[in-house]
């Protein structure tokens, strides 16, 4: 009989789709997330009337959603290891489906906000298993050539979903987004049901055991080069998480946006992380992981300085919001997918473990700050625009204290 700690066969496979059509799903199952938080933020100021809170309890409908999306990250990968990527997929989308259902019904601001935390936990499972689904059917480039498609699903959500959350808005009022939600999730529950076999070729009994998992997880927090790269991209986190909590409030109630106008300002912000991620890819081939997130950083304390400046300085127009943002957004699309390779790249053996707990910080504090700039809010830009700045120094300092230049020590310089 064999141990029952030994990895046994997954259930037979059906067989596989078209290679296209399978990665449209992976790519819409890794969009999900960033549709969920980004399709709400024209009607944030909406919601804060129809329920009668405050700036700061709005702000819960998208930290709640990041905290559980950042907890759930913890989760999905060992129990996919367990009991298979293509059930605890399913599992997540109907989760997420349900809370979006409940969401159109919401009779109370407290039932909103837990039906959004339910959402985050279960939008969590696309990109998670949706990237190791990936890593299970592909090889060598193939598995870049495939990652690079569902990149340009990730990209496009923050660009589009804010425009058609505007759009929506005038022809219905905020329910009108959850029931598209609830669509979105209806669809890729159906997409996965039809089209995703389990990946998974040898399921492990032993993933799930808390001892090894904890064991893993200090192993990985103890590598100083790790936690570098990870504080980096977090830092990065704080200045996105506390503009996507701000700028609705700032563009709309203070400079008199419409939502459909905010959406299509939003898309301009994203244009430049899409910018920065094109980059990205050519840079870190040429001049190495630590070249390209410096040069990122550069962005980022420009940006954040600039729009800092131009806050205190009580510059209240569109561009000195926008265009700040548009630079700082640049540099995060250099500094996020080369500071996740460095922090992941010192664990070949825990690459999913180090993965998930990259993400799980990033989450985390992202959440943090976009509570931190409800709380603070003043009715000016003044607040989202010096934690932008803050972070961005924040981001430079750890990156030169923490990570070892090269030559220096350990190193993941290349990708």
């Amino acid at each position: 009989m064999a141990d029952a700690t030994t990895p046994t066969p997954a259930r037979p496979r059906r067989t596989a789709p078209d290679g296209a059509v399978l990665t449209a799903v992976l790519a819409g199952l890794v969009a999900i997330t960033p549709l969920s938080i980004d399709i709400l933020l024209p009607a944030l100021p909406a919601l804060g009337r129809a329920f009668d809170v405050d700036v700061a309890r709005t702000q819960l409908v998208i930290s709640v959603f990041v905290l559980g999306f950042g907890a759930a990250q913890l989760a999905y990968g060992p129990l996919s290891d367990r009991f298979g990527r293509r059930p605890v997929l399913l599992a997540g989308l109907g989760l997420y489906l349900a809370a979006s259902l409940a969401a159109t019904l919401a009779p109370s601001f407290a039932w909103l906000v837990g039906c959004r935390l339910a959402q985050g936990v279960g939008a969590c499972a696309g990109p998670v298993l949706a990237r190791a689904a990936v890593r299970d059917l592909h090889e060598g480039s193939r598995v870049a050539r495939t990652l690079s498609f569902l990149a340009a699903g990730q990209a496009l959500a923050p660009i589009l979903a804010p425009v058609g959350g505007g759009l929506i808005l005038l022809a219905a009022d905020c329910r009108g987004l959850f029931v598209t939600l609830a669509a979105a999730g209806a669809l890729l529950l159906a997409g996965v049901w039809a089209l995703v076999v389990e990946t998974n070729p040898r399921l492990d009994p032993a993933a799930t055991r808390p001892g090894r998992l904890l064991r893993n997880y200090a192993t990985i927090a103890r590598h100083r080069e790790f936690v570098g790269y990870t504080l980096t991209v977090s830092a990065g986190m704080v200045g996105l998480f506390a503009f996507l909590a701000g700028s609705p409030f700032v563009l709309i109630d203070l400079l008199g946006l419409a939502p459909h106008q905010f959406g299509f300002s939003f898309a301009t912000v994203m244009l430049g992380q899409m910018t920065g991620a094109l980059l990205s890819t050519r840079l870190a081939m040429s001049r190495g992981i630590q070249a390209t997130v410096w040069l990122g950083l550069a962005c980022y304390v420009a940006g954040g300085l600039l729009m800092a400046g131009l806050a205190w300085a009580r510059v209240t127009h569109v561009a000195a919001v926008v265009g700040p943002m548009a630079v700082f957004m640049l540099g995060n699309g250099m500094v996020m997918p080369s500071g996740l390779a460095g922090a992941i790249g010192p664990f070949p053996q825990m690459a999913g473990a180090a993965s998930a707990l990259t993400g799980f910080v990033q989450m985390t504090v992202g959440a943090a700050a976009s509570v931190a700039v409800g709380a603070l809010h003043d009715g000016s830009p003044r607040p989202m625009a010096t934690m932008l700045a803050a972070s961005a120094l924040g981001a430079a300092l750890v990156f030169a204290t923490l990570v070892p230049r090269p030559g220096a020590g350990p190193r993941a310089d290349r990708p």
